[in-house]
């Protein structure tokens, strides 16, 4: 995947349907997030997906309509609103022939997600997708006992004992291994979030 240049410029870049480019990173990005949090709310995959290509068009339809502006919702809030209602209409749609009322009707109503927890669920599903990007395009940064030492430590939450001596390693190497890892890639999350953090 290319270095972005900022996520401002990705946010103008896509307002041109034509950029190819630009859509096929936009989408890399928050394709996945909206999938995810359309089946953490119980959809089916291929549900999800169809859901998430809604979102996305949805998206290319009001990108020019978007101003990045301090004093209006950031780009976020924007998308958690698109996906938000997306996912309610979706869910609350079902299957044409169910009946519109008694506790079935009762029970689908409360199985919706509070604004909060679909807020929360966004912010979460965002994060996990920008530290993913960030991590696939920084990897190649390290040599493979480097990462190992981060990824294990920091990832994979194993003893920083065991991870050196797997790694026939002392322990401030894998910290410092880890440390160096960790500082790439909080420039690298940053750089991603550029612009787009709410």
């Amino acid at each position: 995947m290319p270095d972005p240049e900022t996520r401002a410029s990705l946010l103008l870049k896509i307002r041109d349907p034509q950029d190819a480019t630009a859509w096929r990173e936009f989408s890399a990005m928050y394709r996945p997030v909206v999938e995810r949090m359309a089946q953490l709310r119980g959809m089916q995959p291929a549900d999800a997906d169809d859901l998430a290509q809604q979102v996305l068009l949805a998206i290319a339809n009001a990108i020019e309509r978007f101003e990045p502006d301090d004093d209006r919702a950031k780009f976020r809030t924007w998308l958690r609103t698109i996906a938000r209602r997306a996912i309610i209409n979706a869910m609350t749609r079902g299957v044409p022939d169910r009946g519109a009322g008694g506790s079935e009707m009762i029970g689908l109503l409360h199985e919706q997600p509070a604004p909060d927890a679909m807020t929360e669920t966004l912010d979460l599903e965002y994060r996990r997708e920008i530290f993913r990007v960030a991590a696939d395009q920084i990897r190649n940064d390290f040599h493979d006992d480097t990462w190992n030492a981060f990824w294990q430590t920091t990832v994979e939450g194993i003893d920083v004992d065991q991870v050196a001596k797997q790694l026939g390693r002392s322990r401030g190497s894998v910290y410092t291994a880890r440390s160096r890892v960790m500082l790439r890639l909080k420039q690298k999350v940053q750089e991603l979030d550029m612009g787009l953090n709410s």
